[in-house]
C-alpha cells in the first residue's frame, strides 16, 4: 500500500503520547488539520519502552513530546507543539478556533466517559514490539478510531498515524476503502476496516503467550 503524500515532510515526525491525555489530543487534532502522517509511540502508565525514550531524549517524563527530525527540534507542551506545527507545516494557516483554548470538552470529557481507557499498559501486553510499525488511517474526532488508538496505547504498539480528515489527499491510499479506522499490519499482511475486528485482532495478536 502506497502512503506517500507530497505535502508531508521528508522525515516523519515522532509523537510520544497516550490516548487518555487531553493535551495529546490537542496535538493530534492539529495534525489532522495539517494532514500529517506521524509516527506515534504510545506511552501508557507502566510503559516498558517509550517513556524511557522520552526521559532520555527530553529529560522529563511529560506528555505530549514531539521530535521533528527534519529540523532537529524536540519539545514538550501541547500549545507550543501546535504553534510549531502550524508555523512549520501550515503554509501560512493558523490553528482553528478553539484549538489552543480549553480542553475540557474536547479532551477531558471523552477520557472521563471512557473511564480512563488508553491510559495504562495492559497487563497481558507483549513485551516485544513487532519488527515493523503498524499503520492506522483515522481522524481525530472519529469515536471508533479512538477505540483503536486506546488499544494501541494499552498494548504500547508503535504505529504510523495517517490522518485523513475531510479533504485529505491520503484517502486514495485506502485501496478503495473509505472506512475509518483502517488498520494495516505489515508484520502479518492483515488489513482491516472494521473497528471491532481491529480490536479483536490487536489483543489476540499482541498479547503475551499464556504460561503453562
Amino acid at each position: 500500500m502506497s502512503t506517500d503524500v507530497s505535502s508531508s515532510p521528508p522525515l516523519r515526525l515522532q509523537l510520544f503520547e497516550f490516548e487518555a491525555c487531553p493535551f495529546c489530543r490537542r496535538v493530534r487534532e492539529a495534525m489532522t488539520e495539517l494532514d500529517l502522517s506521524v509516527e506515534v509511540y504510545p506511552c501508557p502508565k507502566g510503559s516498558v519502552r517509550h517513556r524511557e525514550l522520552v526521559r532520555r531524549s527530553g529529560g522529563q517524563e511529560m506528555f505530549p513530546f514531539l521530535i521533528d527530525p527534519n529540523t532537529d527540534t524536540s519539545m514538550y507542551e501541547s500549545g507550543d507543539i501546535v504553534k510549531y506545527l502550524f508555523n512549520q507545516y501550515g503554509n501560512g494557516r493558523g490553528p482553528s478556533t478553539g484549538l489552543l483554548e480549553s480542553t475540557l470538552f474536547t479532551g477531558w470529557m471523552p477520557t472521563l466517559l471512557r473511564a480512563g481507557r488508553g491510559m495504562s499498559l495492559w497487563d497481558k501486553a507483549s513485551t516485544d514490539p513487532p519488527p515493523q510499525m503498524l499503520e492506522l488511517f483515522s481522524y481525530e474526532n472519529n469515536s471508533y478510531a479512538r477505540l483503536v488508538r486506546e488499544a494501541l496505547c494499552e498494548l504500547e504498539l508503535p504505529y504510523v498515524l495517517h490522518n485523513i480528515g475531510e479533504g485529505s489527499t491520503r484517502m486514495r491510499s485506502l485501496s478503495g476503502s473509505y472506512k475509518v479506522p483502517f488498520l494495516v499490519d505489515p508484520n502479518t499482511g492483515v488489513q482491516l476496516g472494521d473497528y471491532q475486528k481491529i480490536l479483536a485482532y490487536l489483543f489476540k495478536t499482541y498479547s503475551s503467550p499464556v504460561s503453562a
